[in-house]
């Protein structure tokens, strides 16, 4: 898994991207202190967003998380692992007082960027 990426994803760019062309700036990326280096921090706002990639993270939207038909059974325990870290840190932001939003990788595909953007404009109450 060493050329797998966990940051500056290309979904993670076409959001940033998107964000910053619609005008809502001030963020940070990666933030490092918080749980879960989430990939988009509105800190005045708290407002912590995740960009989940479909495979690794078990998209219930797509149905993109097919298991391997190799070594199956590493596969079920490290989608489970990642699954229960995500809850983990979804759990310790919302305790930290930060709302978090977590989006999808197909959801960024074509005109969905667009409602993407509008969720975090509606976040962030703008």
């Amino acid at each position: 898994m060493v050329s797998n990426r966990s940051k500056d994803t290309r979904p993670e760019q076409a959001l940033r991207k998107a964000l910053w062309a619609e005008g809502l700036r001030g963020y940070r990326k990666n933030v490092a202190r918080l749980p879960g280096r989430p990939d988009v921090v509105y800190g005045p706002a708290r407002l912590a967003v995740f960009v989940h990639g479909c495979f690794w993270h078990g998209c219930p939207l797509c149905g993109r998380r097919r298991i391997p038909k190799t070594n199956r059974a590493y596969w079920e325990a490290k989608f489970a692992q990642n699954a229960e870290r995500d809850a983990r840190n979804k759990a310790a932001l919302e305790a930290a007082g930060y709302r978090v939003l977590v989006l999808w990788e197909c959801q960024l595909r074509g005109d969905g960027l667009r409602e993407c953007v509008r969720l975090v404009r509606e976040a962030l109450g703008r």
